[in-house]
């Protein structure tokens, strides 16, 4: 049986720690739900945001990624926290919509998820929240 050299190990150390810083600075990268009444990344914020029609995903440098059915939307009870839980599992560091119930808010406090009330169409939203970051 063959045993590897020092400096194979070394290098193999070197690029595993390396993978891990990698992985471990994707993982903070921005993640940005918006609540919105259509699937367009265009489309209208939605004023509320446990009931929304769809959640469009953005990347933090603006990019779509993908659009949700809100699976919440039809909930008789708890939608916000439904979709806070959603989203929480979507690896989502910040929501947009019009408006939050308290229920929510709280919610995605609970799972360190910001949010911010903003108006108009989700594309303009999100690019105006980088902008400013």
């Amino acid at each position: 049986m063959k045993i590897r050299s020092t400096p194979t190990i070394i290098v193999s150390l070197f690029l595993f720690l390396l993978f891990a810083l990698a992985t471990e600075a994707s993982a903070d990268a921005m993640k940005i739900a918006v609540a919105t009444t259509g699937p367009e990344k265009d489309a209208a914020i939605s004023q509320q945001a446990g009931r929304t029609p769809f959640f469009l995903f953005f990347d933090d440098k603006g990019n779509l990624l993908e659009t949700i059915e809100n699976p919440s939307r039809d909930q008789s009870r708890l939608a916000g926290p439904s979709a806070a839980l959603f989203l929480a599992e979507k690896g989502v560091t910040l929501v947009i919509a019009g408006d939050f119930g308290s229920k929510m808010k709280q919610a995605l406090e609970e799972h360190h998820i910001q949010y911010v009330k903003k108006t108009g169409a989700a594309y303009s939203a999100v690019q105006t929240i980088i902008q400013n970051r």
